[in-house]
């Protein structure tokens, strides 16, 4: 079928570049690898939530030592108990695991009753730092994250500092989803 008419030859022409236009809009949507147009989410355009925004949540490592700074990290003058700390790093953790904070939080450090209640009279603040060891662990997949972490918590007065160790799991149900901790053990 030819078309001798002017309109109806411009108006094809323009249907062409529109479907031409589409199709390369698509493609450029699409992963490589994928011919059914449908784009693969990304981890790090996952982003956590204040005071978590600057972690990496493509990496397990950044994600285990927020979390594990936050949890032990203490505040008895505006917190209750160790379970605020706890509860701030939710953000971090799989649902299973921050549903856990009364059960968790308390067991998870050797502070005692008296010890807190000392350092909410005296406005004391515990400072935790971590350090992710390269020892022997479980092998990483891409779902899957174990590792040792040496934590100081030490306090803002003259007490002694603390030493913890800490084993950390962190995993993800694909490598599109961000890093959440799944377990955290104290060693004494």
């Amino acid at each position: 079928m030819t078309c001798d008419h002017p309109e109806k030859k411009a108006l094809h022409a323009a249907v062409a570049v529109v479907v031409i236009l589409s199709a390369a809009v698509l493609e450029g949507c699409a992963q490589p690898g994928t011919s059914d147009g449908s784009a693969k989410i990304d981890c790090r355009a996952m982003q956590f939530v204040s005071p978590f925004e600057n972690i990496d949540g493509c990496s397990p490592s950044q994600v285990a030592l927020a979390a594990v700074q936050t949890v032990f990290a203490y505040r008895p003058d505006q917190q209750a108990d160790q379970g605020a700390s706890f509860q701030s790093a939710t953000p971090l953790m799989v649902p299973v695991l921050a549903a856990r904070t009364d059960t968790t939080a308390h067991i998870l450090a050797p502070i005692t009753g008296p010890q807190w209640q000392r350092w909410r009279d005296l406005g004391v603040s515990v400072v935790a730092t971590a350090h992710l060891g390269a020892d022997d662990h479980p092998p990483d997949t891409d779902v899957t994250f174990a590792r040792v972490a040496a934590v100081t918590l030490q306090p803002d007065n003259r007490d002694p500092s603390i030493l913890l160790t800490v084993f950390v799991r962190a995993t993800r149900p694909d490598s599109s989803v961000a890093w959440r901790v799944s377990a955290l053990e104290v060693r004494t």
